[in-house]
């Protein structure tokens, strides 16, 4: 194996440079025997740390033949496969994001700290945040043999404060919204407060106006959601029916409405 560094005299003074990268540092000598005991120092040291490196590959390739070979790329791919068909769609479009694209060819047994720091820097609270997940899940996958930044070193993401619209920022909406089915919608998700895409996927199949229910299934958890209504939420529905443009399915009890 040949040695890292090399020695550099310039103005009298010794120095060790850098085979890899180029670079040089100063051993603080002119007498040409310190220096070159101080180059054999420098050149054991590396060599013993990459004699370590390849130690430690070797164990571990012998424990997961693919584990040399495994890129970020691979992690990403099983992380979009997990979780509902919502959840994937969402994971697979963060993936292109700048943070994602920098790591997918790097290898994970290569990646160092710097690079996931550097990740982060590309990207916002959102990158953050899955960049902790994937990270986690080659972790839990036995792909990494140790987290490259600890939990606890992880930068904490900036999360924007979240609040739910006034009633007059409700009323402002509906009075400058022009679209009569849209300032339906609008008055609708106010009155269920059910998601936008819940709501805009409704039928009559949802409504039981005998029993005065509305029941549907959350796009995001699978659950149902169960509404029982007054007199205006009944008025929101029945104008929300009359003027959509999708297809409301009629039922049997519904004719009421």
């Amino acid at each position: 194996m040949k040695d890292r560094y090399r020695l550099m005299r310039r103005g009298g003074r010794y120095y060790a440079v850098d085979r890899h990268n180029r670079t040089r540092k100063s051993l603080n000598t002119d007498d040409i025997d310190i220096a070159r005991r101080i180059l054999v120092a420098r050149n054991d040291a590396a060599c013993q740390t990459n004699l370590n490196l390849a130690l430690g590959r070797t164990y571990l390739s012998a424990h997961d033949p693919a584990i040399m070979m495994r890129t970020w790329q691979d992690v990403m791919d099983d992380f979009c496969q997990r979780g509902k068909e919502q959840t994937m769609s969402r994971r697979k479009r963060a993936m292109r994001g700048a943070p994602f694209a920098f790591l997918k060819s790097k290898k994970l047994l290569e990646t160092t700290p710097d690079d996931l720091r550097h990740a982060l820097s590309l990207g916002g609270t959102g990158a953050n945040l899955f960049l902790r997940c994937i990270h986690n899940l080659a972790l839990g996958l036995g792909w990494l043999p140790a987290a490259i930044i600890p939990r606890k070193l992880w930068p904490e993401p900036k999360l924007k404060p979240r609040r739910g619209i006034t009633i007059a920022e409700h009323e402002r909406i509906i009075q400058s919204e022009q679209n009569v089915e849209r300032r339906h919608y609008y008055q609708l998700l106010w009155e269920i407060g059910a998601a936008q895409s819940d709501a805009a996927l409704m039928t009559a199949d949802n409504i039981d106006w005998i029993n005065r229910v509305l029941t549907y299934q959350r796009q995001k958890t699978g659950e149902w959601a169960c509404i029982s209504w007054n007199s205006r939420r009944a008025e929101s529905l029945r104008t929300a029916k009359s003027t959509s443009r999708l297809e409301w399915n009629s039922r049997k009890n519904s004719v009421n409405g």
